[in-house]
């Protein structure tokens, strides 16, 4: 069928005004009205699904900025009449960027229409935004009627929500294609074009769809076209921002910035990251209605706009479970929300000596207590942001310095000795840290100057949550889509070696050096290795069925005890799966004993001290066993977590942190907010104190005590009192 033309008018409904300089598009080709707001544009009824226009700063649509076509020439004009919306030129405003709702409408899923609604209700009455933008998997299959449910629960709020297409949304449309049909099918007939753009206040905003697997060959082509051409007929003045479902590859990313770009928001990891590169900043979200992969809770970003630039806050969506205290609660639990004064480890009494607020949640990084220091990783993943590293004075309390980061650290430094770095390095000690992009840091300890800084291969598209490591010679560092070994003297590259195409699904879980030898790097889906720390070679590897969600090894003489998943499909959305521990020969990698779903859940942080295994789960026990039988011992269980932190799940027990043995004792931090004093021996809890946010880290010790830190960003040092 040839192509032919269709016309209209885009105009203000009350004046019947035209607008001029007013972009409309077929998803391909741009035109723009004239001053009386006439435009008209080539169709091909083979090709082209809808016209859409860009509405302009300052008005709303009267009904629909865009048309559906039904596949034949069009004769009637099709107009679009706009509202005057003073509220969309003012300069400053707020965005709320959600991400990955996963809508179904059974119970295979966290989210129903139900509970999305009362979600966008709540951030929106706690924030009262302007608008909002939902960057795609806003479904889990995309069929039909999730997607109208979907739409009904963005409908119930009284703020424009916009939404991107995500993968998800196209799932069931991409299991019967053959190719040659796109699979934005259903999501188009329910909430409109895969991509379009609008302007509000000062900036120009397009929501794009960047998974080309779903467009055939010829819409791939349409859509590419259509974005650039767009961003080319914006004004020198002002900024756009992007936002998409899936994180931006490196081309687009600088090619956006060379189109005055400011901000890229997208999805998809369940994650939270942000990095800036040159004038662009690149920001993810966690997902709006359960815990995210990386741990961070389910919630959303506040982006707020003015002349002065782009700020953004993040906001936790509040559980709505019924916290008590239990039947252990202790005195020190103060009504006001300040900490506790003392918390009781067997016969001591350890007090409160000071308290230190840092700029950002202390998440999964526990802090680190050496030579009268504590080195915090700090990561705000706010803009303005404060990331890096603080080192306090552990007596007092008091910053020491701060050495900033352009992005954040999401796990704990690593201190290097002057006992056991080499002659080269003049005896110092060093602190060593690794930023979520993969910037590699090595920091003097006693003035808190750079020494070197090495960018990992890929930065800064990398997702990097794991803790660097060292053997006194080499640092390192990276991730399962590749590890680094860098000349501790002068960050030179001695080998790299790369197990996996990418490191996108977060992972806490940490490298760990035996004998200044090996290194045991986790890959995940395949297990675990042993690198030569010579030359980065793979002495042994074990097959194993590691993910994600996984807690770090722990050495253990020569033994490393780690955790693995049980086979199960699905396994990494069940948040309830077995777990399984494993006890390996650290040189070797035979298995020394596997105790198989020794655990209600899959451990996420594990420690060993006097022959004992302690596990933290996913489902908030801690559970003790013998080394070297493997047999149970005792377990305790957590109270319901504050905050959904769990990955795809909310309104549950769960713990994060690692257990601590200290003083015949396990410290045990929780979801809960309260720090657990358990007897070793039998697991009884001897105290317990209440710190008013979830305690996620690991607490720290240091010469005369510990510290403990929560998501709330408060870091509490404790020290005996006799």
């Amino acid at each position: 069928m040839s192509s032919s033309r269709v016309s209209g008018r885009v105009y203000e409904a009350t004046s019947n005004r035209g607008i001029g300089r007013v972009s409309v598009s077929n998803g391909d080709a741009i035109v723009q009205t004239d001053r009386d707001g006439h435009y008209s544009l080539s169709i091909d009824p083979q090709q082209d699904r809808y016209v859409f226009t860009t509405v302009p700063a300052g008005y709303r649509p009267q009904e629909s900025f865009y048309a559906l076509l039904d596949g034949e020439s069009r004769s009637e004009p099709i107009d679009f009449p706009l509202v005057v919306a003073p509220e969309r030129s003012q300069d400053c405003f707020k965005l709320l960027h959600l991400s990955d709702t996963h809508v179904v409408l059974d119970d295979s899923g966290a989210v129903s229409q139900t509970v999305l609604a009362q979600d966008l209700s709540d951030y929106v009455g706690e924030l009262a935004p302007d608008l909002a933008i939902v960057t795609g998997d806003l479904t889990n299959m995309g069929t039909v009627p999730e997607l109208e449910s979907y739409r009904a629960a963005i409908d119930s709020v009284p703020i424009p929500v916009y939404s991107v297409f995500g993968g998800h949304d196209g799932n069931i449309e991409r299991r019967s294609s053959d190719g040659d049909t796109p699979c934005t099918l259903n999501f188009e007939a329910t909430l409109g074009p895969p991509y379009y753009s609008f302007d509000w206040g000062g900036y120009h905003f397009v929501v794009y769809a960047t998974e080309d697997n779903y467009f055939t060959a010829a819409g791939r082509a349409r859509k590419e076209r259509w974005l650039w051409a767009d961003l080319a007929l914006q004004p020198s003045h002002r900024k756009s921002v992007l936002m998409h479902h899936t994180s931006p590859e490196r081309a687009l990313l600088e090619r956006f910035q060379q189109q005055n770009g400011a901000l890229i928001l997208h999805g998809h990891w369940h994650s939270s990251r942000v990095f800036t590169l040159g004038e662009t900043t690149v920001a993810s979200a966690a997902s709006a209605c359960f815990g995210g992969i990386d741990t961070r809770p389910r919630g959303c970003r506040a982006v707020s706009f003015s002349p002065q630039g782009i700020q953004t806050e993040l906001h936790a969506g509040s559980t709505t479970t019924k916290h008590s205290s239990g039947p252990h609660e202790h005195a020190s639990n103060q009504p006001d929300g300040s900490v506790p004064e003392g918390i009781a480890i067997g016969n001591d009494t350890f007090s409160l000596a000071w308290q230190h607020a840092l700029n950002s949640p202390l998440h999964r990084a526990a802090p680190v207590g050496f030579n009268g220091s504590v080195l915090v990783s700090l990561q705000s993943e706010e803009l303005p942001s404060r990331n890096g590293v603080t080192s306090l004075d552990a007596h007092s309390g008091e910053e020491q310095w701060h050495y900033p980061t352009e992005s954040s650290i999401k796990n704990r430094v690593d201190v290097v000795s002057s006992r056991h770095n080499s002659d080269d390095c003049g005896g110092n000690d060093w602190c060593v840290a690794l930023t979520v992009t993969g910037e590699l840091h090595l920091i003097a300890m006693a003035t808190g100057k750079r020494e070197w800084k090495v960018d990992l291969q890929s930065h800064p598209l990398r997702w990097v949550y794991s803790a660097p490591a060292h053997n006194g010679e080499y640092v390192i560092g990276g991730s399962k889509a590749g590890y680094g070994a860098y000349a501790l003297a002068t960050g030179e590259q001695k080998w790299h070696f790369a197990p996996a195409d990418g490191d996108e699904w977060p992972s806490y879980i940490c490298p760990q050096v035996y004998n200044e030898e090996l290194c045991i790097v986790p890959v995940q889906r395949r297990g675990f290795l042993a690198l030569s720390m010579e030359d980065g070679r793979v002495v042994w590897e074990q097959d194993l069925p590691v993910e994600y969600f996984c807690a770090s090894p722990v050495l253990c003489g020569d033994v490393v005890v780690v955790s693995s998943a049980s086979p199960h499909t699905g396994a990494s959305l069940t948040g309830g799966l077995q777990g399984d521990l494993v006890v390996l020969e650290a040189r070797t990698g035979k298995v020394v004993a596997h105790y198989a779903q020794a655990l209600p859940g899959y451990a996420t942080g594990i420690a060993v001290a006097n022959d004992r295994i302690y596990a933290a789960t996913a489902a908030g026990t801690v559970h003790c066993f013998d080394v070297n039988s493997g047999g149970p011992i005792w377990q305790f269980q957590s109270g319901e977590d504050l905050l959904d932190m769990t990955p795809y799940k909310r309104g549950i027990r769960s713990l994060l942190a690692a257990p601590v043995p200290f003083n015949g004792h396990v410290l045990v931090g929780g979801c809960d907010g309260w720090l657990s004093v358990l007897d070793s021996n039998t697991g009884t809890c001897t105290d317990r104190a209440y710190f008013g946010a979830p305690i996620t880290a690991s607490p720290g010790l240091t010469q005369d005590g510990f510290c403990v830190g929560t998501y709330g960003g408060s870091l509490s040092a404790y020290r005996i009192e006799r």
